[in-house]
């Protein structure tokens, strides 16, 4: 997951502090209330000096724009004033690829009138009534649903250069291990999969004629869902606000959804980074969906969430360990809540944990055995958990980045899920923390400030807990609070005036309005005659000639890290990108090389650009070169798999040369 065990550490220790604070109420009357948190004021003083030092720390880069968040707050009271501070403070940091945001005349403008308008939306005297007890949910959500495939349809920004390949990039990591199992491998035995196996079997259901056309509807439809399930969530978070507030959230969960996982640097929305959004996440959102739809409607079907798990164990090991820090201790707090006295309570604890812990040893053993009979009996637990055991791209944790916005979150929710207890509202806010905390877990794998604003779809639903669960709050915090909530929501909405809009300027530009994805795949196929390419002439060159002589897939090494999109041919080797392979230990994959010689059975090309030599001689290991080919910098060659290969010291040369190759990580 990451290489600090002192990071894990503290992960675990947060994610124990929330599991166990709704059980505090016990302790407190046990105590006769000794251990009870009752000054407010200390919190709020704590997150506003701790927001100061860190503007001090960054340089004192906040936006003079920033006022805009803040004069819907005039009148409110010096609380509201310095919570609002507070948010501002803390938010600055989401423009992490600058400390200084430069914008224009326009996009100052822009995000004036944003901020000043999200701001007020809670004070809109034609939207101050007292929200519906029962909002109209179904239909809620079937619009949210129908807004997000309308919004992934259009794919304009991608006539850039640097969106194009960035998403190319992103989906030939995902398509990769699809293409391995298309062409005849099997599944931790010929290749390890970065994603999980539901996202890729999924993808494998999708493909039809074109992988990479079934991957964008599939990217479009699981991001859909993603943000009307969780629209469904704040609908039903906010059915005692006011209707202004609802709209507020609303809008703010959009921008999360489609604008802030769009890669604000090179925006073009969530289909770019497709394993960002719905295809990773869309396990907690329906999950938290269930759990809130059930405590408003005050039904319990178990066999739903029982379901939802399951799901989740079978897609990833990621979506394994979301759904059982959200499922588990939600029934057990449930049954907690049901007891007479704390020594029951406890005791539901104790069975819960124990319940949770039986029933996730049971199905993974299951999973197990799913899993030895899909590969033939040889998978291992190794290949199973490459990627967490060697996870892609590992960045340090930034010590003044965005971090510390989910953190005063995180603060804030535990404060007043403490006081909440056992309560039933304490239900609602303890799922909608757990499953931002467990979802972090992303965030530490590769520490990226990025991946925070990727998190923003969930935050919004702690935000929104934090907002409902106010009444619990001393009167002298309350107003601090509320305008912390209230202007985070309103400075997601102002923010997205800082990114990056040149991609939809010049694609709007270029062709106008574009939707579907026949544009944006046909690039990844270069040609000479194409015109303008992400690729060097010399790569486009090999492709060209190698697809002429009907060459097949034809694998590509070099520092694009990109698989080309291929019409014709069928995979006859597993290591069919950089990307997906270069996190791994070189004698892992020369051993999937071998591996996958020995399973396919079929001679392909490669071509290998300048710096990249060590694949070549990986492939040596497993093939034999029967014809080579110079392409300027770029050199392709046919291999034939032999009938045998054995161990020895070219392997374990190839294995260093790997280790050798791959890029240094910086600290």
């Amino acid at each position: 997951m990451t290489s600090s065990p002192a990071i894990l550490a503290a992960y675990a220790a947060l994610l124990v502090t929330v599991l166990l604070t709704p059980y505090a109420s016990l302790c407190s009357a046990l105590r006769q209330k000794r251990c009870r948190f009752s000054n407010w004021g200390v919190l709020c003083a704590v997150l506003l000096v701790g927001a100061s030092i860190l503007t001090v720390a960054r340089g004192g880069a906040v936006p003079l724009l920033c006022t805009a968040l803040l004069l819907p707050l005039v009148g409110l009271g010096t609380g509201a004033i310095l919570g609002g501070v507070t948010a501002v403070l803390l938010f600055a940091t989401v423009t992490w690829w600058t400390d200084y945001p430069q914008l224009s005349v326009i996009a100052g403008i822009i995000f004036f009138l944003l901020g000043l308008t999200a701001g007020l939306l809670p004070r809109w005297k034609a939207l101050v009534v007292t929200g519906d007890r029962n909002p109209p949910l179904l239909w809620g959500v079937l619009l949210c649903l129908l807004i997000g495939l309308g919004a992934g349809l259009v794919t304009t920004p991608f006539e850039a250069l640097d969106p194009l390949y960035t998403a190319w990039h992103h989906w030939s990591a995902l398509l990769a291990p699809v293409e391995a199992w298309r062409g005849g491998g099997i599944p931790y035995r010929d290749f390890p999969i970065q994603y999980g196996l539901g996202p890729t079997t999924l993808l494998m259901a999708s493909c039809g004629d074109d992988c990479w056309r079934g991957m964008f509807y599939t990217a479009i439809a699981t991001n859909a869902l993603y943000f009307a399930t969780l629209a469904g969530c704040t609908i039903i978070l906010t059915e005692r606000s006011t209707r202004g507030v609802r709209c507020l959230a609303l809008v703010a969960l959009f921008c999360a959804c489609f604008i802030w996982t769009g890669f604000p640097i090179q925006l073009a929305g969530p289909a770019i980074t497709p394993a960002v959004a719905g295809l990773r996440f869309l396990s907690i959102s329906a999950l938290l969906f269930y759990i809130l739809l059930a405590e408003q409607r005050k039904f319990r079907r178990d066999w739903i969430g029982h379901a939802i798990w399951l799901v989740d164990l079978c897609w990833s090991p990621e979506a394994a360990f979301f759904g059982t820090a959200i499922w588990w201790p939600y029934l057990a707090l449930r049954d907690a809540a049901d007891t007479q006295d704390g020594r029951a309570a406890l005791f539901m604890l104790v069975r819960g944990g124990m319940r949770g812990a039986v029933a996730l040893a049971a199905s993974i053993c299951c999973l197990a055995v799913i899993l030895l009979l899909l590969s033939n009996g040889s998978a291992t637990f190794q290949d199973f958990l490459a990627y967490i055991s060697h996870p892609p791209g590992m960045v340090p944790i930034k010590p003044t980045g965005t971090i510390w916005i989910g953190l005063a979150s995180i603060m804030l929710a535990i404060a007043i899920l403490a006081k909440q207890g056992l309560a039933p509202p304490a239900r609602r806010s303890y799922v909608c923390l757990l499953g931002f905390v467990a979802a972090s877990i992303y965030y530490l794998s590769r520490s990226h400030d990025n991946n925070i604003l990727n998190l923003f779809p969930l935050l919004v639903l702690v935000l929104l807990a934090i907002l409902a669960g106010v009444d619990h709050v001393g009167a002298s915090a309350r107003g601090f609070i509320k305008a912390f909530v209230h202007t985070m929501l309103a400075a997601m909405v102002a923010f997205i005036a800082t990114f990056n809009f040149a991609p939809w300027q010049e694609g709007l530009e270029r062709v106008g309005l574009n939707l579907g994805p026949a544009r944006m795949i046909s690039r990844w196929t270069p040609t000479r005659s194409g015109g303008l390419s992400i690729l060097p002439h010399d790569a486009v060159a090999g492709l060209d000639y190698l697809r002429d002589r009907n060459a097949g897939m034809v694998m590509l090494f070099d520092d694009y890290r990109v698989i080309p999109r291929n019409f014709s041919g069928t995979a006859w080797t597993s290591v069919n990108n950089v990307a997906n392979f270069e996190p791994l230990p070189g004698a892992m994959i020369v051993d999937y090389i071998q591996r996958g010689a020995a399973a396919y059975q079929r001679p392909g090309w490669i071509l290998v650009g300048p710096g990249f030599s060590a694949w070549a001689l990986a492939f040596r290991t497993a093939y034999d070169v029967r014809e080579e080919k110079a392409f300027g910098r770029y050199r392709a060659y046919y291999l034939v798999p032999r009938l045998s290969s054995v161990a020895g010291q070219s392997d374990r040369l190839a294995a260093l040369a790997l280790d050798r190759a791959k890029p240094k990580i910086k600290r």
